[in-house]
């Protein structure tokens, strides 16, 4: 892998992440889930969703 690669995949990992919201309640990263057919940011950790 050259650093022009290197630099590609670092640049959409760091977008998927800031991308991400933190869970308000405990500060984890939140996870996208689907609840009755509507789409929404569920934390993995204590479950708290948010919608997107």
């Amino acid at each position: 892998m050259d650093d022009l690669e290197r630099q590609r995949d670092l640049r959409r990992l760091r977008d998927e992440v800031l991308n991400t919201p933190s869970c308000p309640r405990c500060l984890h990263r939140m996870e996208p889930d689907d609840v009755d057919g509507e789409p929404v940011w569920q934390c993995p950790d204590c479950g708290r969703m948010n919608e997107p």
